[in-house]
């Protein structure tokens, strides 16, 4: 379907394919009259273009209750308002966007299949801000996966990706023949909420479970290393399958996002 994106196919676009003989291609309002001059052999060359089409734009939402994570931001707010502009911004381009959230399990309130639709925005408006994160896990992703599109989508993965080892991999090799976009939500609270010395109260936010410690520099020195290494891994990860994670420390910037992908483009 005709669209604003790069296909990759031959047709009618705006990025150069290559450049073939008249014969081959005969379109002669593409003729290239320099390639042509420059030809000894005297042949017609005429420039071929990459398809302009469209494709389908998917958000997989981790719902665990991790996600219900209140710091500076309202975690699932961040995630409501990124999905929303993604949902404009595919209705824009003439792409299909759909939703899939899931915890332990997929959920059908969070599912909206991928369809051109102009008020899909307004549907995720009011599904995620009605939905409560739950669950111990977001195992329900890994089942998602292989109902998605046969055919290569634009997929973001959302969320803090506090996962045991080897799920990311698992997911990501799930996801390989996708384009796909791992989000990574974090919170400037997460860490400068604790006191530098003192008594604090951590708790796990998906089993509930909670400890009392003395905070000290030792150990807050332990922790913000624990946190760095977790980004990293999901950095590595990520990389290991060619994608690039995005990382959104507290609020979402749209600004952001588009660096993100002219930076991937350059």
């Amino acid at each position: 379907m005709p669209g604003s994106k790069r296909g990759t196919s031959a047709g009618a676009g705006e990025q150069l394919r290559a450049l073939v003989m008249l014969r081959d291609h005969p379109d002669p309002r593409r003729l290239d009259l320099r390639a042509s001059l420059r030809d000894p052999f005297e042949r017609l060359w005429v420039r071929d273009f990459y398809l302009n089409t469209s494709f389908k734009v998917i958000v997989m939402i981790d719902v665990s209750a991790s996600m219900a994570y209140a710091g500076q931001t309202q975690r699932m707010q961040v995630v409501q308002d990124i999905t929303e502009q993604l949902a404009i911004s595919a209705y824009r381009s003439g792409d299909a966007f759909g939703v899939y959230c899931a915890n332990h399990d997929m959920l059908k309130f969070g599912t909206l299949p991928a369809g051109v639709n102009r008020s899909s925005w307004l549907w995720v408006r009011r599904r995620l801000g009605a939905m409560t994160p739950s669950g111990d896990s977001a195992d329900g992703l890994l089942r998602i996966a292989p109902q998605l599109p046969q055919r290569r989508s634009l997929v973001f993965v959302v969320s803090d990706f506090r996962w045991p080892e080897g799920r990311i991999e698992k997911l990501l090799r799930l996801l390989a023949r996708h384009d796909v976009v791992p989000v990574i939500l974090q919170d400037p609270a997460e860490m400068q909420a604790f006191p530098r010395n003192g008594f604090a109260v951590l708790r796990d936010m998906e089993t509930g479970r909670q400890r009392f410690v003395w905070m000290r520099r030792a150990l807050r020195e332990k922790m913000e290393s624990a946190c760095a290494e977790h980004l990293r891994a999901v950095e590595q990860a990520s990389r290991r399958y060619g994608f690039r994670p995005f990382v959104i420390n507290g609020d979402f910037d749209p600004m952001r996002l588009n660096q993100y992908f002219m930076e991937r483009r350059a």
